[in-house]
């Protein structure tokens, strides 16, 4: 293990539990025996669903790239209302480009149509958005490869599909739209309990919407780590 690789107090962490939610947390403390404490993740009120022996993959950056390890949850401590979990290393940290898991936090412009079997083959780079039913215009939280999120008054249920056109921006006045199916994966309340945050997963995406998204997040991913802090991003 390099040195640049090594988890460190203060370090801003990505938790994946087995449920593949992903919650945000801090360092707060490191032992010799390599063993780190967290705050357990806070979700609107509800901490996250963390048990003893629970296998996580932890995630943090630094200047060279994005890095993963396996953790294990051991003990948890409570400090006040605050509660803290001790996570075991089970394996030396790894770098790879994260690129379908990146989340990129971006807003932008994003059509729902009415979904209709079949349109995973039927659908084109660009399409034309008069052959659909129109279900809502909205603007997104974040995208990446693998899916996008937004906040709607409306109701989505998890397993829905549906048909979207997501309006990439390169540069100021160069926008490049394309089709994707996607299917609902979650639905999270907001503080304002008419507003939901959705997740969707993508499907059927073509090779050119494909190769046009690839390089829109891969490129706004490498402007971002430039002009933040190694920690800061995603």
């Amino acid at each position: 293990m390099q040195a640049d690789d090594i988890i460190v107090i203060g370090d801003k962490v990505e938790l994946t539990l087995e449920n593949n939610q992903v919650y945000k947390s801090k360092v707060e403390d490191k032992t010799d025996s390599g063993l780190i404490l967290i705050a357990v993740p806070n979700l609107w009120g509800t901490y996250a669903p963390l048990y003893i022996g629970e296998e996580i993959s932890l995630g943090f950056y630094r200047e060279s790239g994005w890095f993963t390890t396996k953790m294990e949850a051991v003990s948890f401590e409570k400090q006040g209302e605050a509660q803290f979990v001790w996570l075991m290393q089970m394996e030396a940290p790894h770098r790879h480009q994260r690129r379908d898991a990146y989340r990129l936090p971006v807003r932008l412009r994003v059509k729902v149509y009415e979904y209709k079997d079949g349109m995973e083959k039927d659908i084109k780079h660009s399409g034309n958005e008069a052959e659909h039913d129109t279900i809502e215009e909205t603007n997104t939280k974040d995208v990446s490869i693998g899916g996008i999120s937004f906040t709607t008054k409306r109701g989505y249920e998890p397993g829905e599909k549906y048909l979207l056109k997501v309006f990439l921006e390169e540069s100021p006045g160069q926008v490049k739209p394309f089709l994707v199916c996607a299917e609902v994966m979650r639905t999270v309340p907001t503080n304002d309990s008419k507003v939901n945050s959705i997740g969707m997963q993508f499907q059927g995406v073509t090779y050119n919407g494909s190769e046009v998204l690839s390089k829109y997040v891969v490129g706004q991913q490498q402007i971002l780590i430039k002009q933040r802090r190694p920690g800061d991003i995603g």
